[in-house]
């Protein structure tokens, strides 16, 4: 039987799950990876830092969501995972930190019975008290923002205070701009539920077991992770290998690299968003506008080792969220002794500060040294920090984030389907379809080789 060439472009987590997928089907297919770094992963990358493996992107994924959990279980690793030990985490606001309300589902307080409901106007306290019926009604099949839907829920204050810091920072966006479809589909379900968002998220706590994994790591990190994930993959995989562009060539694809050209029967585009629109531009200028239409937000990541004796930090607590009125340069902080085991010394403090938003680009224009010291200021009016650290490391992330507006997921189903007229065997993949995080860009990748098998696998 001859079987299919498929050339899959790009070696992040996206990739790699079309391509261990395919590969399930080795009969039916021959895979070639293509990876322009000299190391697979993408944004997913492990490194030692003050003698530890640290992560210098995200160092964790939801446990409760189905596509990551899958894959993991599938190849073997999901018995080594590790769940953060602390649990909870705080808000900067008013010159303090406060405890993050508790129980809460994305930021949203289920009961104003916490020191943190003291923020909160008394409207969006009784709003919370009976439901959070919404003032004006969500319609059925309809995608708004997540700022629309909670302040219509649940009030301004809850929305500023803990919602936007959690889930903008994130997705370094703006949530009042971002799609509740894509990025919150749970809240849209609840508050079209009877009683209100909040009955209905209740709901959902008091049958969940508040013991269970929220998240989970590897104590080697994710990036070892992904490394598991492509011994599974049989094909090759060609690093520092770049994809310059895309021909038609008769009845298949010519993929040029700098070292020559791949002829392929199909090929899945499993990069960001902008270079894939680099890549369609000339088979495709629509869906090159498309996709470049995506906007993407840049972030900064800094790592900091401090002597165990020259830092204070709450215990217990994962680390803490900046609102964007604090007017500080940091989003958020994280805590990664507290938070992992395997990062806990009794000498040594590790803590990681984020910045960058989507509508504040400040890191962008500081070097490195104007970075480290304007994160270090944040510290010393967070946390008290005066002492210089002994290490710090800085992971620069341009144009790393996509941000989903209103109605991000009709459009990118609509370029999927243009994308099958106009160039029959090219498809895409990628974390700027389904929404930030390892599950979603997962559950991408699985849809791109399931489209694939469906089309160009056995009848």
């Amino acid at each position: 039987m001859h079987k299919k060439k498929v050339v899959v472009v790009g070696a992040g987590i996206t990739g790699l799950t079309v391509a261990y997928r395919l590969s399930k089907h080795e009969e039916e297919f021959e895979i070639v990876v293509f990876e322009t770094d000299k190391q697979i992963g993408g944004k997913l990358k492990t490194s030692d830092f003050a003698g530890f493996l640290l992560d210098e992107g995200a160092d964790a994924f939801l446990a409760r969501t189905p596509w990551a959990v899958e894959l993991f279980d599938e190849i073997g690793v999901s018995k080594e995972f590790v769940s953060p030990r602390a649990r909870s985490a705080s808000i900067w606001t008013n010159g303090s930190l406060i405890p993050l309300p508790s129980p809460n589902i994305l930021g949203i307080p289920l009961y104003p019975d916490s020191k943190s409901s003291e923020l909160l106007s008394t409207g969006d306290v009784q709003k919370i008290e009976q439901g959070g019926r919404p003032e004006n009604a969500i319609q059925n099949e309809t995608d708004i923002s997540i700022g629309s839907l909670v302040r219509n829920c649940v009030g301004d204050s809850v929305f500023e205070l803990f919602v936007d810091p959690l889930l903008g920072g994130i997705n370094a966006g703006n949530a009042d701009a971002m799609s509740c479809e894509t990025m919150a589909p749970q809240l849209l379900e609840s508050a079209r539920h009877k009683d209100g968002l909040v009955a209905a998220l209740r709901e959902t706590y008091e049958k969940s077991d508040p013991e269970s994994p929220v998240f989970y790591s590897h104590p080697k990190g994710v990036g070892h992770i992904v490394e598991r994930l492509a011994e599974n993959v049989n094909g090759s995989i060609r690093k520092t290998e770049s994809v310059l562009s895309i021909e038609r060539f008769n009845e298949q694809w010519l993929v040029k690299t700098p070292d020559g050209s791949e002829l392929a029967d199909v090929v899945v585009v499993s990069t960001s968003a902008q270079d894939a629109a680099n890549l369609f531009f000339s088979v495709s200028p629509s869906i090159s506008t498309r996709l470049s239409e995506i906007e993407h937000a840049s972030v900064s990541l800094v790592s900091f080792a401090y002597k165990a004796s020259d830092i204070t930090i709450p215990e217990n607590e994962s680390g803490f969220l900046v609102p964007r009125s604090s007017g500080l340069l940091m989003t958020a902080c994280s805590f990664s002794g507290n938070k992992w085991t395997h990062l806990d010394d009794a000498s040594l403090k590790l803590i990681r500060v984020s910045t960058g938003r989507i509508d504040d680009q400040r890191h962008e224009m500081l070097d490195d040294e104007e970075l480290v010291g304007r994160l270090m200021d944040d510290l010393k009016t967070t946390l008290g920090i005066n002492n210089h650290p002994l290490e710090f490391r800085i992971n620069r992330w341009p144009k790393a984030l996509a941000q989903f507006k209103v109605g991000h997921l009709q459009k990118m189903e609509d370029t999927i389907s243009q994308l099958a007229v106009e160039t029959p065997g090219i498809f895409i993949s990628g974390s700027y379809h389904f929404g930030v995080g390892i599950p979603a860009s997962i559950r991408s990748g699985n849809e791109a080789a399931a489209a694939v098998i469906e089309q160009f696998g056995k009848n």
